[in-house]
């Protein structure tokens, strides 16, 4: 997922304050947001490695920026909910 090329299509202030970025896949536009490794994530987590190390991924299937109100699927009047759920940390 990290090694292709991403078709970022949308950036706002409240989207460079995290690693979150919209991607568009065909007609659907999508939500990604990266959590990452804290030093008390470390602490409690004796399978992270380094801070910094992404430790959960969600990609959510949006028609609308959530932070800013920006309309991002155009020509689609319905969006059926779908979501991806990683999580690379020892900690379920």
């Amino acid at each position: 997922m990290l090694n292709r090329v991403l078709n970022i299509i949308h950036s706002c202030t409240s989207c460079s304050l995290a690693e979150v970025w919209f991607e568009e896949d065909g007609t659907d536009v999508y939500l990604n947001l990266n959590r990452v490794a804290t030093e008390e994530d470390l602490e409690q987590d004796h399978y992270l490695e380094y801070e910094g190390q992404i430790i959960e991924v969600v990609r959510i299937q949006v028609a609308f920026c959530p932070y800013c109100g920006q309309k991002l699927a155009n020509g689609k009047d319905v969006v059926v909910p779908e979501f991806h759920h990683h999580n690379f940390g020892g900690r379920k």
